[in-house]
This record gives structure tokens, C-alpha cells and sequence, in this order.
């Protein structure tokens, strides 16, 4: 039977909810992202937007949006999707993970999304819960050298307990993808604004790449 997760809401809370999506690890492994398919596909980007128009498009914005009402500056933390976006218009290297990370970062900047990933290698239920942060409740994020308070502004996705995101912008290094994992579950990041069909089209390229 195949395992199904669950999101509960906690608290008083904006009215978002990430979709989740579970994905196996194919028969032959995870799909290596070839060079010439990544620049043919980082290319496209460059070329769909320019750093200036970026800012005032209707799915960056409705993140940004989001940002303010959560209390977080989106010009000092951005929204991962824009993130990856900027850094490809600029012309900044693509980062290189893994197969799995490689490719879900170019579905999430080819489609404004942003998009987290969690090993289930690592977690230890099917049960998230989406709540605010308790003020000072560490959190080890990918990319920490040691766990960070926060301040109790943060929305984020928990697991026994534990902070395994920040909604919706940082996955913990607990949960990371090494690159060999049996599954991945995948959270496409909803916020107000955003077209239901955006998020349809990016669960749909998920599917497309991995399975």
C-alpha cells in the first residue's frame, strides 16, 4: 500500500496550504541532469524576464505579498523560487546538488513555485503539522552551521515536534535530499495570489522528470 501524508493546521494561521507530493525513487535511480539539457532549459529562463520586470509579476509579487504579512522582508530573504530566478537571469552559476535537487530547482524557477523537498529517509511519521514558530524554537536549516532561533513570526512545517521548513522558503538539514534517497516528499508552496494551475503545471513537471 502506498504511504500517504498528511498536513494538519495549527493555530490561527493564513489561509495556505502547501500540496504535497510523494515520489519514489524510479527502478534506474534518479534521472542525472545532463549540461546541455541544463543550459537549453537555463537559457529559457534568461530569456523570460529580465531582473527589472521581475519584481512585478503577479506570482512573484503574491510571494513577496506573503513575505510582509508573515513579517519578513522579501528583499532581505527572498522567496526561493525568485531566488533561483534572479540567479539565472544574472547569469550567476546554476548550483549543482544532486540529480534531484538539480531538477527540481529548474521546475521551481521555470515555474515561479517554490518548491521544497524532504527525504523520507528521514521522516518519521506520515503527520505534518503547519503551525507558527515558538519564539527562540531552533531550527537547523540546510546551509547552518548550528540551529537558529526563531523569532515566532515564521510559518513553518513540523514532524514530531521538530521544524523540518520554514514556509515557504528553507528546508532543515535534517530532511535534506543526499541524492540516493528512496522517496522524496515534495511541497509545492501555495500562497495567496497564486493560480491554482501554476501549482497543477508544476506538480504535473515533478511527475514528468522523476517518475
Amino acid at each position: 500500500m502506498a504511504v500517504e501524508y498528511h498536513l494538519e493546521r495549527i493555530g490561527d494561521l493564513p489561509d495556505v496550504s502547501p500540496r504535497l507530493l510523494l515520489i519514489q525513487k524510479p527502478a534506474t535511480g534518479w534521472l542525472p541532469l545532463g549540461e546541455d539539457e541544463l543550459e537549453s532549459r537555463l537559457e529559457a529562463i534568461r530569456n523570460s524576464s529580465t531582473l527589472e520586470e521581475l519584481r512585478d509579476q503577479p506570482d512573484i509579487a503574491a510571494y513577496r505579498q506573503f513575505y510582509w504579512r508573515l513579517g519578513i522582508d522579501p528583499t532581505k530573504r527572498r522567496p526561493s523560487a525568485e531566488a533561483l530566478v534572479r540567479r539565472i537571469i544574472a547569469g550567476k552559476p546554476f548550483p549543482r546538488i544532486n540529480p534531484i535537487v538539480d531538477r527540481y530547482n529548474l521546475i521551481s524557477a521555470e515555474n515561479r513555485i517554490s518548491i521544497g523537498a524532504l527525504s523520507t529517509d528521514y521522516l518519521g511519521d506520515t503527520k505534518l503539522t503547519m503551525r507558527k514558530a515558538e519564539q527562540n524554537e531552533p531550527f537547523l536549516g540546510i546551509g547552518f552551521r548550528e540551529p537558529k532561533p526563531c523569532t515566532g513570526q515564521e510559518l513553518v512545517l513540523s514532524m514530531n515536534g521538530e521544524i523540518i521548513a520554514l514556509y515557504p522558503y528553507r528546508d532543515s538539514h535534517n530532511t535534506r535530499i543526499r541524492g540516493n534517497d528512496s522517496a522524496i516528499l515534495f511541497t509545492l508552496c501555495d500562497v495567496p495570489g497564486l493560480e491554482e494551475s501554476q501549482i497543477e503545471k508544476s506538480a504535473q513537471s515533478l511527475k514528468s522528470e522523476f517518475c
